[in-house]
């Protein structure tokens, strides 16, 4: 893979050159630029090598590293004894050219620059990718820290919903409309106006505390069939959404009777128990409407 890549930029520099004589970095200058090329580097990538490699210092050593490639010129004395001016590889040329010659390469001049051209890109690159990660730390050093806001505190536990029962006494002979309301499952205007007129008493409390009080009253005051009197009565249980201060106690009339008229916005169910003695509303603790 190295071996056809090395050929083949060296063979796009020999025909890029050819007929001419270009400098030594001109024709390492062109050789960066095909290995960039070959490896897919970004441009931006390629501009910073070739930047770096128009340094003078850097540009100073490959003119350096090149001459100490070629064959320096001694004097010796030949078989007759007389001295001759002779050509030798240095060192680094036979280091380079045996290294070459193991992965089937011809050593020549070009060669030697485009194997150059490599390095400078190598490292050119690495530098790159080194000065780039210290710069994204440094701006990660620098980036302020964010304010993070603390929650807001938790809002409080909402208040438990605390069922209220409003319950009516009112009279037997209202049976026929109070089952009417019942079978509507709601109370309209007029219905509350007439449930204010016929009830007698009332009582509101919270649900507990309307178990407590009728749990024993259907076993205790039902009347039995053939035994009704006209001053039987029915309990009205209503149910309501919330607590309505004007179905407490010592409440004007005026108040009340609005109260009954919006009812119908109030009310979550209508029950009514079996007809019961009128005793029985004494356990309730009821006041006058």
């Amino acid at each position: 893979m190295f071996t056809q890549k090395l050929n083949l930029v060296t063979s796009q520099i020999e025909n890029e050159y050819q007929d001419k004589r270009p400098t030594v970095n001109l024709c390492v200058c062109s050789a960066v630029k095909v290995w960039c090329y070959q490896f897919d580097i970004p441009q931006n990538i390629t501009d910073y090598i070739l930047n770096g490699y128009r340094l003078y210092e850097i540009k100073d050593l490959t003119t350096y590293i090149y001459q100490e490639l070629q064959p320096k010129q001694e004097e010796e004395k030949n078989w007759l004894g007389s001295v001759v001016q002779v050509y030798k590889n240095s060192k680094l040329f036979n280091l380079v050219a045996s290294i070459l010659n193991r992965i089937n390469v011809r050593s020549d001049n070009m060669k030697f620059l485009v194997i150059i051209a490599f390095g400078i890109t190598a490292v050119g690159y690495w530098l790159y990718k080194v000065n780039q990660q210290g710069q994204q730390q440094q701006t990660r050093r620098e980036e302020p820290k964010q304010y993070t806001p603390s929650p807001p505190p938790s809002p409080p536990p909402a208040p438990k919903i605390i069922n209220q029962f409003l319950v009516l006494v009112i009279s037997a002979s209202q049976v026929d409309f109070l089952k009417l309301i019942q079978a509507k499952r709601q109370i309209d205007l007029s219905d509350g106006e007439r449930l204010y007129e016929v009830t007698k008493y009332l009582w509101l409390g919270s649900e507990t505390e309307f178990s407590q009080k009728t749990a024993h009253i259907i076993n205790q005051y039902s009347i039995p069939k053939g035994q009704e009197s006209e001053y039987d009565i029915y309990l009205v249980y209503i149910k309501l959404k919330q607590i309505d201060s004007r179905f407490k106690p010592n409440v004007s009339q005026l108040d009340r009777y609005d109260a009954f008229r919006e009812l119908r916005d109030l009310i979550v169910n209508f029950e009514i128990s079996p007809r019961l003695q009128i005793e029985a509303y004494g356990n309730i603790e009821v006041y006058s409407r």
